[in-house]
């Protein structure tokens, strides 16, 4: 595979102001603390790899059926951690149903379009969606660390009305993503997997 020939996309939903605060203390916290770094607050819905010359297609895709998505509450409580293949430390949906029902959603009709990668599956958070606060750490250091998280009260909730899909060149270097289109949930249709698209 020429790696110059395709992108990697990233779509995510930012959580509003406090929300974002809040998880950028706690980010603050674990560098200071144990030297933890993070990216900046937010929920993935998908990433995945495609050709360049797909580009055009996936964005009329996403113009097409992210405004039929209605704004939808996500509800935060407490922490909890991935372990494989390193240990991520995020804090918890309350209930995941929603967020996984529109990225069900937004896998169906992206699914037909997407050209097959070798070795690079899309992947869509249709469960275990979270808002990452540290990952990529060793399990000796986060089982330092969990004592110091794992009883801790947080409560919160963010208003999903968006999202961004980003993207960078999938090469060896390590690029910054970019934004390269907002799409605002907009309830202007019913989520059916069946509506032709094209």
């Amino acid at each position: 595979m020429e790696n110059h020939m395709h992108n990697e996309y990233l779509a995510i939903i930012e959580p509003d102001k406090p929300v974002s605060s809040d998880v950028i203390d706690m980010k603050v916290r674990c560098k200071n603390d144990y030297g933890w770094n993070s990216s900046t607050p937010h929920f993935t819905v998908f990433n995945f790899i495609q050709p360049t010359s797909n580009e055009k297609r996936l964005i009329k895709c996403f113009e097409r059926i992210i405004v039929n998505i209605s704004p939808f509450q996500i509800n935060l409580c407490g922490f909890d951690y991935f372990s494989i293949p390193t240990y991520t430390l995020y804090v918890k949906l309350k209930d995941e149903k929603q967020f996984s029902e529109m990225a069900g959603y937004i896998r169906k009709f992206c699914k037909p379009i997407l050209k097959s990668v070798k070795d690079y599956p899309p992947r869509y958070n249709t469960k275990d969606a979270h808002l990452t606060i540290a990952k990529g750490i060793s399990e000796l250091e986060f089982l330092k660390a969990w004592p110091n998280w794992e009883n801790v009260e947080y409560q919160s909730s963010t208003t999903a009305n968006c999202i961004l899909l980003l993207r960078r060149p999938f090469t060896d270097a390590n690029f910054k993503y970019e934004v390269i289109g907002k799409y605002p949930f907009l309830g202007q249709g019913p989520l059916d997997p069946q509506t032709t698209l094209f």
